[in-house]
């Protein structure tokens, strides 16, 4: 059974990390458990109160009951409304399950993830510029460190299908490996894989015999037109990209998270002036 981890905070973009999810879970049997991290470390000070009562402490834990509570009551109606989407529209093999922790959102997710060991993670991210707190650091971070497929889904307003990917590629080996990854992750669905290299200070001849060797590598799913590559001088990057998931129609970015990467460097330079979650799409990290 595919174990799905969902981490959710209850924020605009829940339903579209959720519908996401049992897309891909539809596809085989699945257990989804719902994850929520509450913040629990409420302090207050109040130097009115009289020495010697620790009305600072009664405070603090009558509101975190209350958080941990209200945390609850959302998570069990989460719950509730999955299992009755999955009853009416007849899905079998499905099971929904939840767990609350409280702490760091980021650090509870790996923490949990490290002992749950899913197959995959598919987390929010905000491309609105809210910061709840699942845009960002948080999501960049679990990408990260997690060494497992890690699935971030913006707010959508229709589901897109898991179908035209593009993949970013520096033509190194771990390309290789992580394309057959995505292969071997989305095998249920009828994918095809853009592969793009933009020439970042490069130029083409520099370039064309480290792609051959990895076209080498997916020779015969290049002759079943499931995988292309495509090489494009440099002219602005962000733009590259939009004109390149226009073309193609692309409805899902994987990348690998490394300090190669070209996402590496739309992280680094631009997601402080640009969401790099303009693009309005669900992104894929994939480790090798």
């Amino acid at each position: 059974m595919k174990k799905i981890l969902i981490p959710v905070d209850f924020s605009d973009n829940t339903d579209s990390v959720c519908q996401y999810a049992l897309q891909i879970a539809r596809k085989s049997p699945s257990e989804i458990m719902l994850f929520h991290a509450f913040f629990d470390q409420v302090i207050i000070t109040d130097g009115g109160f009289p020495t010697g009562i620790d009305t600072e402490s009664m405070i603090n834990e009558q509101l975190l009951q209350d958080i941990k509570s209200r945390a609850k009551a959302d998570i069990l109606e989460l719950q509730k409304n999955i299992l009755d989407q999955v009853k009416d529209e007849g899905i079998k093999n499905i099971k929904i399950i939840y767990t609350l922790e409280g702490g760091e959102p980021e650090n509870e997710i790996i923490g949990f993830a490290k002992t749950y060991q899913p197959d995959m993670i598919v987390m929010g991210a905000s491309g609105s510029g809210k910061k709840d707190f699942l845009q960002g650091s948080v999501s960049k971070k679990v990408m990260n460190n997690m060494k497992i497929p890690v699935f971030a889904v913006p707010k959508l307003e229709q589901i897109p299908p898991v179908k035209e990917i593009m993949y970013t590629t520096e033509f190194i080996n771990d390309d290789v490996a992580a394309l057959k990854k995505i292969f071997e992750l989305l095998k249920p669905f009828d994918i095809r894989i853009y592969c793009l290299h933009i020439l970042i200070g490069k130029k083409i001849d520099e370039v064309e015999s480290l792609m051959k060797k990895v076209m080498d590598q997916f020779a015969n799913e290049e002759r079943n037109g499931v995988i292309q590559f495509t090489l494009k001088e440099e002219t602005d990057i962000q733009e590259d990209i939009n004109n390149f998931i226009k073309a193609n129609n692309i409805n899902l970015i994987s990348f690998i998270p490394h300090k190669r990467s070209l996402f590496h460097i739309l992280f680094k330079h631009t997601i402080t002036k640009k969401d790099l979650l303009q693009f309005n799409m669900p992104l894929l990290a994939i480790h090798v």
